[in-house]
């Protein structure tokens, strides 16, 4: 980018900014604010470049050149500025939250994940970078990443929100529900943490709770279309007719064209007994929306409470080659085959409704007997963890976390051989499982089989590169290995994500005396 000539005219001519026609380094920092806050950033960046002829190692007037260069649409340029003021001053956070911001807006999330830890390496409790390195691991799917990052982060409402969405897509709804409590002493009148709850209660099945928190939202905001179209929703799924019927017909009037108001009001007329204005509304719907979810099952069974067999059959297809795995849609389309004479396909769709229900209760039945394992565990009744864990695998046998589990507790009950096969099955059923790979390595080196713990190591970064725990591991069993190199940029990898970590420390300095790992290795 070249130099704008009326740069220096303008400054000579008593326009409001200072006076200099020819800044040094002392007048650049003024004058060059003083552009920048004329948004005249072609001039700021001519000014600061001026002051870095008289002081080329001021971090600061590189950042600036730098945000001006950015600023003015010239990323290419100012990038290098903005790293050579972070390289100059090692305690400046500003040059690594830009970095981290501009590498994430150009997609080079690895740049942006690093910028953003070196950030926190300065300040951990730096939000900007906390919600920056948690929204890039979120997009990643990360959510473990994204709990070790926030475990001891400011409890705002974004980072809160964040923590709690990683717990629940990991299916740890209570752990979910126990940030956003903490977090609404901390802001009462947060809306957006209320929501977020919302999900929360939805996803714990506490559906009155949902309810009355949804309830008291919509009280809270009259005017608040959404909330009361939440509110609705519930009612309906939950059967609450009476409620619902005060809202519904209001929500219809004002959005006549809306696919969720005419399908959530076809079920509550489905409810009352309302058939034929049930199943009307629902066809509404799915002229405007056909791909809204769960419209062709409902509509299905519509249908078949109409005995118009032939329409409920084809919506019931629809539902199944969209994907819908209910059971209950093969129990539909047993009675719409029936009903067009077809007893033995109504037949063969019974026999899938109750092999589905069967295997639904497996499932139910398997997830209690993880959550009697898991209490076990933590009270120390290793054996007896290990018989529910046993009993949920019976019931799941292709569940790779219940065989994680179980691996876990027959380690503590001192089974090598057990917990071994355990997490072969883990890994066998899904190999980007970190937690198994990390576990099966480490068990893997203490019997002194490093080239197979590498892999398993190397498995585990690869599921979950926001781990140091596994990068230190890694790192150890490749110097074991004799990879030094491979094992110093493992070791770096882990002190990248976690500076302070005194394990990854004392490698890295063993790595840093020892002969071996300082001669040149292939």
């Amino acid at each position: 980018m070249g130099g704008n000539r009326s740069c220096g005219v303008r400054r000579a001519r008593g326009d409001g900014g200072p006076d200099a026609r020819h800044p040094g380094a002392a007048a650049a920092l003024p004058l060059g604010h003083w552009y920048a806050d004329h948004r005249q950033f072609d001039c700021a960046a001519e000014v600061f470049r001026d002051g870095l002829k008289a002081e080329p190692r001021s971090a600061q007037l590189h950042y600036l050149l730098g945000l001006s260069l950015i600023t003015d649409n010239h990323a290419a340029e100012g990038i290098p500025e903005v790293e050579k003021s972070a390289a100059l001053d090692t305690t400046a956070i500003k040059p690594h939250l830009l970095l981290g911001s501009l590498y994430d807006d150009q997609g080079n999330s690895d740049a942006a994940e690093r910028e953003w830890r070196r950030a926190l390496a300065i300040d951990s409790k730096s939000e900007p970078a906390l919600e920056g390195l948690t929204g890039l691991l979120m997009r990643r799917k990360d959510y473990p990443g994204v709990i070790q990052v926030l475990s001891d982060a400011p409890r705002t409402e974004k980072l809160s929100i964040a923590l709690a969405q990683a717990f629940g897509l990991l299916n740890y709804p209570d752990q979910a529900a126990a940030v956003l409590t903490q977090a609404l002493k901390e802001h009462p009148d947060s809306l957006d943490l209320d929501q977020a709850m919302l999900v929360v209660l939805v996803k714990q099945h506490k559906h009155e709770d949902a309810i009355k928190l949804a309830r008291t939202m919509a009280e809270k905001h009259p005017d608040n279309a959404n909330l009361q179209m939440d509110l609705f929703r519930l009612l309906v799924l939950a059967e609450h007719l009476d409620e619902a019927r005060a809202i519904g017909p209001k929500l219809l009037a004002a959005r006549p064209k809306d696919p969720e108001v005419l399908y959530l009001n076809g079920l509550m007329e489905r409810s009352a007994g309302n058939y034929e204005l049930a199943g009307k509304l629902l066809k509404e719907a799915e002229a405007l929306q056909p791909d809204l979810v769960n419209l062709h099952f409902e509509l299905g069974n519509t249908l078949v409470i109409l005995k118009q067999w032939q329409e409920a059959k084809d919506e019931l297809n629809k539902a199944l080659t969209g994907g819908d795995t209910r059971p209950e849609l093969h129990a539909g389309l047993a009675k719409a085959l029936r009903g067009l004479g077809d007893a033995d396909g109504a037949r063969q769709e019974m026999l899938k409704y109750q092999q589905m229900k069967k295997d639904e209760e497996g499932r139910l039945e398997a997830a209690e007997s993880v959550a009697q394992g898991d209490d076990a565990l933590k009270a120390g009744k290793t054996a007896e963890a290990v018989t529910h864990y046993r009993d949920a695998i019976t019931n799941q046998p292709q569940n790779p976390s219940y065989h994680y589990k179980l691996a876990i507790a027959l380690d503590r009950a001192g089974d090598a051989a057990g917990t071994r096969s355990e997490l072969e099955q883990a890994i066998a059923i899904n190999p980007r499982l970190a937690g198994p790979q990390n576990a099966l390595g480490y068990l893997l080196s203490r019997s002194g089989d490093a080239p197979a713990a590498v892999q398993h190591f190397q498995a585990a970064v690869d599921a979950a590169p926001g781990w140091s725990e596994a990068w230190i591991n890694l790192a150890a069993e490749l110097a074991v290995t004799g990879k030094f190199a491979d094992a110093r940029q493992a070791i770096g990898k882990a002190l990248e994500l976690d500076p302070q970590n005194e394990q990854a420390k004392e490698l890295s300095d063993q790595l840093a005396r020892d002969p071996r790992a300082r001669a040149k290795t292939p």
